[in-house]
């Protein structure tokens, strides 16, 4: 009888594996696969009910349009499915870094960054501003500075023709009132 010696790191690679796949069986997983099914399962009905629909005397092109519109459906359910297993293997985005490792600290809604509180702990009120390129983070989400708090494009103060219309508005309403 002959035995094979496996290497040692192969061992432990296949590990991995199989603790990835189980992964796949955690009840967040289980609950998405079910929907997916499900979902399949729905669609592929409604398919085939709206194109024997649209086989039937009484049927139109536009059934038979939407059994292969629902296909389409089951084919993107399908992809978006297979797509979240791959992420969960192999995810696109790198997990978030430490502050030690050089990862930008993101400003925190109501903290004032280090950079503006004095060596003795006291906050310097006047410039408690963040990094404009510094991520706000909302509820444990962060938001690009450039996407948050950004004032209307289209309102400009020093605007006189908004301002006469306005005006305008305000002497209708106060007609319509009396």
């Amino acid at each position: 009888m002959t035995y094979h010696h496996i290497p040692t790191g192969v061992a432990r690679g296949s590990v991995r594996c199989v603790r990835r796949v189980l992964r796949l069986f955690s009840p967040a997983w289980l609950s998405r696969h079910l929907l997916a099914l499900a979902l399949i399962a729905f669609f592929i009905y409604m398919g085939r009910w709206q194109w024997t629909k649209g086989e039937s005397k009484h049927g139109t092109l536009q059934n038979l349009f939407y059994g292969i519109e629902w296909w389409i459906f089951t084919a993107f359910v399908l992809y978006l499915w297979g797509k979240m297993i791959m992420e969960e293997f192999r995810p696109s985005q790198p997990k978030p870094t430490d502050e030690a490792q050089g990862a930008p600290a993101p400003a925190t809604v109501g903290a004032v960054p280090a950079a503006v509180t004095s060596p003795d702990g006291r906050t310097d009120v006047g410039s408690a501003v963040a990094r404009p390129d510094a991520p706000l983070v909302y509820s444990a989400v962060a938001v690009p500075a450039s996407l948050a708090a950004t004032p209307p494009d289209d309102e400009d103060p020093d605007d006189e023709e908004l301002d006469a219309y306005n005006r305008y508005l305000a002497s209708l309403r106060s007609r319509g009132s009396a």
